[in-house]
């Protein structure tokens, strides 16, 4: 077997390897909690819902609708978000084939290898395995790249540029900063050569026409739903005072622990950028059409985009790790040509993606999202598909919300406090709620919301909440106070053992079973015992009693 055709087998067992890792990662992985407020705001639309205009959104609404889909396919269980993980593999396939053909005149080595550096980047392929715009506005960026990068062109392949272009438009709001970099470059390129070979773009006319056709499915999407207005205010008015606001931090914060866990990718990364930068300046003008003149371009743009956010977390570093993978190939590239030692090369490459492909599964340590899978499946236990329940992020996934803030961030918290504690508490009387789930955003709500929180849910366990109240016998042997039916429906008293050593009177009728039928309102209520503590409790779905546990600790909610 030739050298050329063991490289061929070790890349493509490498592919193959990183992918299998990857698939583990999207099905196995911990969720994070940006995760569910995405896989909700899918579910939503798969409902027929509306971005914006009926739900609180600030992003673009691609991955929304692209996800939808999973819903109608495979019904209301909380644990499709399994399958929306899933499904994010597809862009990152699309990524992959992308920085593939990035590389294609580099020759196959160079141009497979492209991937599997692209895959073994650890940043790149844990959040691209995620439930996220960026995932998939990435995929959609590259993919643009690609078709633009291949010579000579076709005109299928300048449609599909320009389509894919505003894809990714559609996809994020940071494609508008690093996007409209590159687009008004092609623009100008467009405009100064009118067609005339060789041009950035090789069928100008194709490429507006995938352009065209995508921007009119949007507008025709934002008319029929009549959500301009509501797209304009939260993707850009307030998307824009709330970048303003926002508490930011340095984009070293996570830049730099990246840079240092792989610096040699980065370093390949800069060797191939210095490579590619010398072949460039050296063609002579058939530079300024060169396709290598974008991906420079669009390597310095999804930098800026990402440092010049006010809150650059790791997730933004998707776009500009993903145009560097094709240099990450070029630089091994160069060094194969300039190396004598290409078998020790070779091997310390291999040693190296092998190391990467080690940290990638560290991913996986402990439960994974072991924890959150058993939750998922008790809210699908205790409630129906028609239950509203209460969260800051959408935890409960495929269940109705109570209101039209289904999330709360910092900002949005510290924007809206009085409205949150006076709206909130009654869309989820008016709702019927009778689910909360705990996250990590629960302790910054304001504290009104937060004590009717704690008053009207009783945790089942350290994650989920469901409706009731507890009572403290505290006068004597009596007490006499008021319960709140949030709905029709089966309710029980907790410990049953109340109603043997004392009376327990509800709407001034003694209750003599642990579980009794309420009509939704307030009902007085009146004990006389000698017992301390009792609860009364909704009974969920399935039909059994439970005992609270306030000592029960939450794991289901993480921010990465």
């Amino acid at each position: 077997m030739t050298d050329a055709r063991w490289t061929r087998v070790a890349l493509g067992l490498g592919l193959l390897g990183l992918g299998v890792l990857a698939a583990r990662l999207a099905l196995h992985k911990a969720f994070s909690i940006d995760e569910f407020q995405y896989a909700h705001a899918a579910w939503l639309v798969s409902k027929g819902q509306v971005p914006y205009r009926d739900f609180f959104e600030v992003h673009f609404p691609l991955v929304y609708q692209g996800l939808a889909p999973v819903f109608w396919l495979l019904g209301d269980s909380p644990k499709v978000v399994l399958a929306l993980r899933a499904a994010m593999l597809v862009p990152l396939l699309g990524s992959c084939v992308a920085v593939a053909v990035l590389n294609r005149r580099e020759g196959r080595a160079v141009s497979w290898l492209g991937p599997v550096l692209l895959l073994s980047c650890v940043p790149f392929t844990r959040f691209a395995t995620e439930i996220r715009p960026d995932a998939l506005s990435t995929a959609l960026f590259l993919g643009a790249l690609a078709a633009l990068s291949v010579r000579p062109g076709t005109r299928w392949l300048g449609f599909v540029a320009g389509l894919s272009y505003v894809a990714a438009l559609w996809a994020s709001q940071k494609v508008l900063f690093f996007g409209g970099v590159v687009g008004a470059v092609l623009a100008v390129d467009l405009v100064a050569r009118r067609g005339r070979a060789p041009a950035l773009v090789a069928h100008p006319a194709m490429f507006l026409s995938g352009a065209g056709v995508g921007l009119a499915v949007v507008a025709a999407y934002l008319t029929v739903t009549a959500s301009w207005s509501a797209w304009w205010q939260w993707c850009f008015v307030w998307a824009a005072e709330h970048q303003r606001h926002y508490p930011g931090f340095s984009p070293w914060d996570y830049l730099g622990p990246v840079l240092r866990e792989q610096p040699w990718l980065f370093g390949l990364a800069g060797l191939g950028v210095a490579a590619t930068v010398r072949r460039w300046g050296s063609t002579g003008p058939g530079r300024w059409a060169d396709a290598d003149l974008t991906l420079l371009l669009a390597a310095v743009a999804t930098f800026g985009s990402y440092a010049l956010q006010r809150a650059p977390f790791p997730y933004s570093l998707l776009p500009w790790l993903g145009v560097l993978a094709p240099f990450m190939a070029r630089g091994v590239g160069f060094l194969v040509e300039h190396v004598r030692a290409r078998a020790a090369l070779g091997v310390a490459l291999g040693v190296l993606v092998c190391l990467q492909a080690w940290r990638l599964e560290s991913l996986l340590d402990g439960d994974g999202n072991a924890r959150q899978r058993e939750v998922l499946e008790r809210i699908a236990t205790l409630t129906g598909p028609e239950d509203v329940a209460y969260d800051n992020s959408g935890g409960y996934v495929s269940r109705p919300h109570a209101h039209f803030y289904f999330y709360t961030d910092a900002y949005l918290r510290g924007a809206i406090p009085d409205q949150l504690a006076r709206e909130v508490p009654e869309a989820l009387v008016e709702k019927g709620c009778v689910l909360r789930v705990d996250d990590l955003r629960t302790s910054g709500l304001p504290p009104g919301l937060r004590g009717f929180l704690d008053t009207h849910y009783q945790p089942y366990d350290g994650d989920l909440f469901l409706w009731g109240r507890r009572y403290d016998v505290t006068n004597g042997d009596r007490l006499e106070d008021r319960f709140l039916a949030v709905r029709q429906g089966r309710y029980f008293v907790e410990p049953a053992s109340v109603l043997e050593t004392g009376a327990l009177f509800i709407d001034g009728q003694r209750v003599t079973q642990a579980e009794f039928v309420l009509e939704r309102g307030e009902h007085p209520v009146r004990y006389e015992g000698p017992a301390e503590r009792f609860h009364l409790l909704w009974l969920p779905r399935d039909g059994r009693r439970w005992t609270p546990r306030p000592d029960a600790r939450p794991t289901y909610s993480r921010l990465f």
